[in-house]
């Protein structure tokens, strides 16, 4: 009896694309929602035997937890989600309504931020992508249009649709080394190896490096470094994984 083929990338983008999510999503205090239980039940009638993966680390006793703790308390929820031969990978912070990280975070927060990371890892494969539209428009840190909008609720995902109001950056002191080229660089290095802020920290990458504000840029530099050493270590314990398959 012949195996079916599994679909290619392409296939799956055409299929998930062209569902129409307007009807499943709700706009509430300027963000538009998509529900994940509706978004898992479209991926379930196109793709039933789909993977799903969630990545973490162990803590000083070897326990492995599906979380990565970062110094001060914040977290970061990590999965992957397989169709085929096809793997797509999203990272999202746990945050709080405000979209602000949360310190020390419980189950509650942790779950509601594994099903919103579920449901944008879902957008790769291209259900609901258009979502993002006007956030995620190719383009670079420096036009501020560069990378994914993070989301908020616990039943839903989302991205903003409002802008804060500039400030103005303090000026730069005499020989003082300037950091705007190593944010830019840094920031765009991580978001190509799959890492991606949580909202408020995207929109201070860009407004520093848009009003080239060097003093900010140096404290987001050591922000993004830190977040660099945590991929780093993501993907070498994935490679670690597929080795041992």
């Amino acid at each position: 009896m012949a195996t079916a083929k599994s679909p290619t990338a392409k296939q799956i983008w055409d299929t998930l694309s062209k569902v129409d999510v307007s009807a499943h999503t709700e706009d509430r205090g300027g963000l538009t929602y998509l529900s994940w239980a509706w978004a898992w039940g479209v991926m379930m009638e196109h793709y039933p035997d789909l993977d799903v993966k969630w990545h973490g680390q162990r803590d000083d006793a070897g326990i492995m937890h599906d979380i990565q703790v970062y110094p001060g308390g914040s977290s970061m929820v990590n999965c992957s989600v397989t169709i085929g031969e096809v793997t797509r990978d999203m990272w999202l912070p746990v945050m709080d309504y405000r979209h602000k990280a949360i310190a020390n975070a419980d189950s509650r927060s942790i779950s509601d931020a594994r099903m919103r990371c579920l449901t944008k890892c879902f957008a790769l494969f291209g259900l609901g992508h258009y979502i993002y539209a006007g956030e995620d428009t190719p383009g670079s840190w420096e036009s501020g249009t560069h990378g994914a909008s993070p989301v908020s609720s616990e039943t839903a995902h989302a991205h903003p649709k409002k802008t804060r109001p500039k400030s103005k950056p303090p000026a730069k002191k005499k020989d003082e080394k300037n950091y705007i080229p190593e944010l830019t660089e840094t920031a765009t290095d991580l978001f190509n190896r799959g890492w991606e802020p949580d909202v408020n920290l995207k929109f201070e990458i860009k407004t520093a490096i848009k009003n080239d504000d060097n003093e900010e840029a140096v404290r987001l530099v050591k922000i993004l470094k830190e977040a660099g050493k945590t991929v780093i270590k993501l993907n070498d314990a994935k490679a670690e994984e597929q080795n041992d398959a």
